[in-house]
């Protein structure tokens, strides 16, 4: 289970750094999860703790230091995909980490009832809408393209048997009379 997490592992923007989890069945069916942050030691950390976000509002678990700036805290929690923030602070500011997933920092999901992906996660769905923008840029291209286009100029029709272009000297533009140099003379 611990190499399953490490291999999950969250590298989160600063002051954090990387968040994992571990698991194991807890009493009456709930679920006891480790996890572990690391905070950066020049932000001086009075305080760390894990807000777990559910649909009736939020727990928050203080959680404790370990070595090198690490912090731990055991979450007892029911076995179902919560959405977790870390928060640091001191005395005259704090700092909230992005929102990450159970699952992300390493709980193995066939633990859970449920799974949840935190919003602004990326999924599918996000991918489509940028497909639908590129179609409709390349239709409104096309119709530019159409409109913008010089259209060709129309052709003078060919000769006909009973209408044939004079063999000698330049012709006008319809092709069929013969235009006379009046500037020589």
């Amino acid at each position: 289970m611990l190499a399953l997490a490490l291999l999950a592992a969250v590298t989160l923007a600063p002051p954090f750094g990387e968040a994992t989890a571990t698991s194991s069945d807890g009493e009456g069916g709930s679920l006891s999860v480790v996890v572990e942050v690391a905070v950066d030691a020049g932000f001086q950390a009075d305080f760390v703790v894990v807000h777990v976000l559910n649909p009736d509002g939020q727990e928050t678990f203080t959680m404790g230091e370990g070595p090198e700036g690490t912090y731990s805290g055991t979450l007892t929690i029911p076995p179902v995909n919560r959405a977790i923030v870390f928060e640091a602070g001191r005395a005259d500011t704090s700092a909230l980490s992005r929102t990450v997933s159970l699952v992300d920092l390493g709980v193995d999901a066939d633990l859970l009832q449920t799974t949840f992906t935190p919003p602004g996660a990326s999924t599918s769905s996000n991918n489509w809408g940028w497909l639908a923008l590129a179609a409709a840029a390349l239709a409104g291209f096309a119709l530019l393209v159409y409109f913008a286009w010089p259209q060709a100029t129309p052709q003078a029709s060919p000769p006909t048997a009973d209408r044939q272009p004079p063999t000698d000297g330049l012709l006008d533009v319809t092709g069929t009379k013969t235009v006379t140099d009046e500037t020589s003379g």
